[in-house]
């Protein structure tokens, strides 16, 4: 029982240091509770009031709405005790109309003012809903002990995306670097981009091929003709002549 203390005692610790580095929270913790949370305290003989400040290590105001005292009420014999718990502590502002029917809204509705609560109730139902809720903590009673939820992950995402969102340097600190690069590496930092030249292919009118020019062939004459004859017969003459005279 003393590790499991031990280990419970590590994981509240944890929890609640997510809360105030990511979500303000801070002591006095103002921690809403309603009739099934009480329910459950006086079943496993829990004193909240005297538990609650011993397990969240801080100081703590319990309170609750009259919404959640109503429906204790409506309950009569069933939930006479829970009621009567809930009867010692302070009551919180609900802020809504009427229109607004059964504790479990009425918590929906208060958790969502500036107050940061955190919110003690066994209802599974409404556990579901308020763990949607970013940054919103959770108690419930298990195992003869009041135990603190972990983060849920609508609230794990909401600090991560908080943390990315602090270290991304401002527009100002933005304008400052930019303005300190200048001085300190000058304009010429701007590098600016040439426009890299296209290969380009060969002209296409340079790969045609080159027409031959065509010789011009001049008709032959009838005097061009006759003379031609004449120097044959000249030819075989002188010819008939030599072959003669040897």
């Amino acid at each position: 029982y003393e590790a499991m203390g031990i280990k419970r005692q590590k994981q509240v610790r944890k929890s609640l240091a997510f809360y105030k580095k990511n979500f303000g929270y801070s002591p006095p913790y103002y921690v809403l509770v309603d009739g099934t949370f009480c329910r459950a305290a006086l079943k496993q003989k829990i004193n909240i009031r005297e538990q609650l400040p011993k397990y969240l290590e801080a100081e703590v105001n319990i309170c609750t709405t009259q919404c959640i005292l109503d429906e204790c009420e409506a309950f009569g014999s069933v939930l006479y005790g829970p009621l009567k718990i809930l009867q010692q502590y302070q009551k919180a502002p609900c802020g809504h109309s009427k229109s607004i029917k059964g504790a479990d809204k009425c918590i929906q509705h208060t958790t969502k003012k500036t107050v940061k609560y955190i919110v003690g109730t066994q209802d599974p139902v409404l556990r579901e809903v308020l763990r949607n809720r970013t940054g919103l903590p959770i108690l419930y009673i298990a195992f003869n002990a009041i135990m603190l939820e972990n983060p849920s992950t609508a609230s794990l995402m909401a600090a991560e995306k908080k943390t990315e969102t602090e270290l991304k340097p401002t527009l100002h600190q933005q304008t400052v670097i930019q303005k300190l690069k200048i001085q300190t590496f000058g304009d010429e930092m701007e590098v600016v981009k040439k426009k890299k030249k296209k290969v380009k292919g060969p002209n296409p009118l340079s790969c045609k091929k080159s027409k031959k020019k065509k010789t011009d062939i001049k008709p032959k004459t009838g005097s061009e003709e006759t003379k031609k004859r004449k120097k044959r017969r000249k030819k075989h003459k002188s010819a008939h002549t030599t072959e003669a005279v040897l």
